[in-house]
């Protein structure tokens, strides 16, 4: 595992760094059953980055959702520092290998990750109601706790007009085998379809 710093998230570097590789965004497609859409559309995606070295056509690029949440990030990671005394690192990567990275939200300390959500308001309101971490990002905060090698990982959901809702998230030994189980078996069917349409 190794931390990278050379480049900021979001920017082309960033993107061009992450080509075919899977990282903690693509968790919860990486656990779906293979004969899913969402597994066959990771598999795809991973073989035409990999062919092309550049984004996959079609491949979701954000919207009014994801323009907020990065707008709303430094002022959520300010909150989360004032409220908690913890202070917080900012990195580009975190590299497992060459296949496998992460690009957490912030560091904390030397043991803890942080995840940065900022829903609309509906969604913060049920967030404070049901205090419970979505499935999809319950994946994505376990992959990263696989790749950092890292013991928690703080869901933050962030609200400017509205409470923040707080929750840790421990390590689950038993889905990060199967990540990483996923990962291997995932790895191996990019390479052989690489090889029939490369001919190689």
């Amino acid at each position: 595992m190794k931390i990278i710093n050379d480049f900021q998230q979001n920017t082309d570097a960033w993107i061009q760094y992450k080509l075919g590789k899977f990282s903690a965004s693509t968790a919860d497609a990486l656990l779906m059953d293979k004969k899913t859409k969402g597994y066959q559309n990771l598999i795809d995606q991973l073989v035409e980055e990999r062919i092309t070295g550049k984004p996959c056509e079609g491949k979701f690029g954000g919207n009014e959702f994801t323009e907020r949440a990065h707008e709303l990030e430094p002022e959520a990671a300010q909150s989360y520092e004032f409220e908690n005394f913890m202070p917080l690192e900012i990195v580009g990567v975190v590299e497992r290998d060459e296949w496998v990275l992460c690009s957490p939200d912030r560091l904390i300390g030397d043991n803890g990750l942080l995840q940065i959500k900022c829903p609309i308001f509906k969604i913060q309101k049920k967030r404070m109601k049901t205090q419970k971490v979505p499935g999809n990002y319950y994946k994505q905060m376990q992959f990263e706790l696989w790749v950092s090698e890292r013991e928690y990982n703080i869901f933050y959901s962030y609200h400017p007009y509205l409470p923040a809702v707080t929750i840790r998230v421990d390590r689950d030994e038993e889905m990060i085998k199967q990540i990483a189980e996923r990962v291997e078996q995932a790895k191996e069917e990019v390479l052989n379809e690489i090889k029939i349409l490369t001919n190689g």
